[in-house]
């Protein structure tokens, strides 16, 4: 029998119009496909060229994707509830096919998993409108540049943006997009030198508690991805940190690693919370960097001293169960306590310089963080839903396949 050419799988790529080898096998005056025949047969570099080029259009094929994997908003959750699959859809979107001027296609590598996510998801009263219904979920995004019409930002390239969870999308310099370069690890301009990490962790320790030397600053959240963060940021302003956190291995983490004074859980309720501050703190809490709200920012109420700070940053606690009150509000009064709420969107003039310092401290090895990446737009419910139920330590990413 005559040698088998290629298989017709491997021209799939080439498009019903270009479908040649249909066959597995060719000799002169066989059939090839539709309408097309051979009248001799083909020579052994003439078959090689031949398949070279159709394996060619195949790997093309397989890395440029016609279509954009997206996973979209389907239905807003309610209050009361953890956000769940028949929340949002996966689908695939037509890819970006045309670029206006000064335009780039990026496909995205990395997603940030924030709990803000529950927030925007809804359409309560935010910082920001809802996110839509029907279109990618909104996400921060670090990814590369596959074509270009920008000089700035070069195919390869790689720069971080609101690209949502979806793998392609567009944007240019004029909506943000900077080429963030390749000096640091990738995934970390999503992580310690993002604008929603770094410089929320940065502004809360600095500009809004003001820490000092000397100080006793306690941090909800404590192993979380900004928590982490403001605790070493204060211990290097001289002062003694205390972490809240769920578990034995967090604390420990926090103790043994990153430096913080003591850690304290709030697993076992408020009472035994405000005992072990207590312990932990016998002279009083100064300064309060708030992520989560609920059982810790209850029992740090009771500990606080006259004129205290509190940044309030985060309210995690209440994002599924929409309880946000607090029984212990009166303390705010009693210890005359200065609370401000803050969003790092409203220091990004600053976020250049802040960067650039926390850049400095990794690299130097002065600044420690971690991150729990987990893998593929489906796998975005169950990973999101990590910030929720304790089983996250550090900064949460999601991988887009």
């Amino acid at each position: 029998g005559a040698p088998s050419i290629i298989s017709s799988h491997s021209v799939q790529s080439l498009g019903s119009r270009h479908r040649l080898f249909r066959s597995e096998q060719a000799i002169g005056g066989r059939s090839l496909g539709s309408g097309y025949r051979l009248f001799q047969p083909l020579r052994p570099m003439a078959l090689l060229a031949l398949a070279i080029a159709a394996l060619a259009a195949a790997a093309v094929d397989q890395t440029c994707p016609s279509t954009n994997s997206a996973l979209v908003l389907k239905q807003r959750p309610e209050a009361g509830v953890h956000i769940s699959p028949s929340h949002f859809e996966l689908v695939e979107l037509p890819k970006p096919a045309e670029l206006g001027e000064g335009k780039v296609l990026v496909r995205n590598l990395y997603a940030s998993l924030d709990p803000t996510h529950r927030i925007w998801a809804t359409d309560d009263a935010q910082y920001m409108p809802p996110a839509s219904l029907g279109k990618p979920m909104r996400a921060a995004t670090i990814g590369v540049v596959e074509q270009s019409n920008e000089p700035s930002l070069p195919v390869g390239s790689h720069v971080v943006g609101i690209g949502g969870l979806q793998q392609y999308y567009v944007t240019s310099a004029a909506e943000g997009a900077v080429d963030v370069g390749e000096d640091m690890p990738l995934t970390s301009h999503l992580s310690v030198l993002s604008f929603i990490i770094g410089l929320t962790a940065w502004v809360g320790t600095y500009d809004i508690l003001d820490v000092q030397a000397g100080d006793t600053v306690v941090i909800s959240g404590g192993a979380g991805a900004v928590g982490s963060l403001a605790g070493q940021l204060a211990k290097m302003r001289g002062a003694r940190v205390i972490g809240i956190v769920g578990s034995d291995a967090k604390a420990q983490w926090l103790t043994s690693e990153l430096g913080f004074d003591g850690a304290v859980s709030y697993k076992d309720g408020e009472v035994a919370l405000v005992a072990a501050l207590r312990a932990a703190a016998p002279n009083g809490v100064d300064k309060y960097f708030d992520n989560t709200g609920g059982v810790s920012t209850e029992a740090v109420l009771q500990v606080l001293n006259n004129g205290a700070r509190i940044a309030l940053c985060g309210v995690i606690s209440g994002y599924n169960s929409g309880e946000m009150g607090l029984s212990n509000y009166q303390m705010l009064l009693h210890r005359r306590v200065k609370v401000e709420g803050f969003i790092c969107m409203d220091y990004l003039a600053k976020y250049g310089e802040v960067k650039g310092k926390l850049a400095a401290l990794v690299k130097a090895g002065k600044l420690v963080y971690k991150e729990d990446i987990q893998e593929g737009l489906a796998n975005y419910v169950p990973a999101l839903n990590r910030l929720f139920d304790g089983s996250n330590t550090g900064k949460l990413l999601l991988k887009i396949d």
